[in-house]
């Protein structure tokens, strides 16, 4: 296989991974992980590529822990309960297996908002939880975009290395 095509390849895919920081649709710092996997298998890890692939692996997993501890901790800061958020996250995984993305979405902070009015019986104070939920989901989503480029970076690093 033609190094350059795969390193092509590769990069088109580190871009799409990046977008897929900010849209939900589209995969995102898995999808980089496995990029760098395969290109160190196709192309050669070189002297640097192990030590840049540890640092992909590890922005990769602080971006999966984010994804579910940021968001919790914007419903926290919300008022949610450890019920409102488990409430959320079951919701939204049912929500993602059966409507895709939207599904996970409306899952969550609808999950967030019926397990906190069930708990408060008091709809503003529900509201306020998946508010929280919602804020922190956007941050997450923040936090995985910067860890989207750095994953992008040590890439390019070892690229030119």
């Amino acid at each position: 296989m033609n190094p350059e095509a795969v390193t092509l390849v590769i990069g088109l895919v580190m871009v799409v991974g990046i977008i897929g920081a900010v849209v939900p649709v589209v995969p995102d710092l898995v999808m980089m992980w496995i990029a760098g996997l395969v290109y160190g298998l196709v192309v050669g890890w070189g002297p640097w590529g192990p030590w840049l692939f540890a640092v992909m692996t590890l922005a990769a997993l602080a971006g999966l822990l984010a994804e579910v501890w940021v968001s919790s901790a914007g419903a926290r800061l919300g008022g949610a309960s450890g019920w409102g958020i488990l409430g959320g996250l079951a919701l939204g995984l049912v929500g993602v297996v059966f409507f895709s993305v939207p599904g996970a979405v409306i899952g969550l902070l609808g999950g967030t908002f019926l397990a906190e009015y069930l708990r408060l019986r008091d709809a503003r104070l529900a509201m306020r939880g998946a508010a929280g939920m919602a804020l922190g989901c956007g941050a997450s989503v923040g936090v995985k975009l910067g860890l989207a480029l750095v994953m992008a970076a040590a890439w390019v690093a070892w690229v030119f290395a």
